[in-house]
């Protein structure tokens, strides 16, 4: 059961954020106290969703390093003209071939 909103919560901004709020709050279809109340709460959701992006970013480098690691140790063993042969079907798939320099 939701608790009942009985607390009043009062506090100062300039007329141009309560334009901004008035505004937000009317393309939500939402009154302003509304609104206002659901970013308050919300705050924490977007906090454990950066926490779950910068894990997945921290994921996403190490699989990226091992990626690498698999590609260099490929194209050391791999002839130029299986090299030459993988460029080509990756343009054919709209990917650009990548180059690596000695």
């Amino acid at each position: 059961m939701a608790e009942p909103l009985s607390e009043l919560l009062r506090l100062r901004i300039t007329p141009s954020q309560r334009q901004h709020l008035s505004e937000a709050a009317a393309l939500a279809g939402l009154s302003s106290s509304e609104y206002a109340r659901r970013l308050l709460t919300s705050s924490d959701s977007i906090k454990t969703e950066l926490v779950a992006l910068r894990h997945a970013i921290e994921l996403l480098t190490e699989h990226q390093k091992t990626s690498i690691e698999a590609l260099l140790l490929l194209r050391g063993i791999a002839p130029l003209e299986k090299i030459k042969e993988a460029h080509q079907r990756m343009s054919t798939l709209g990917y650009p071939p990548v180059y690596l320099e000695d």
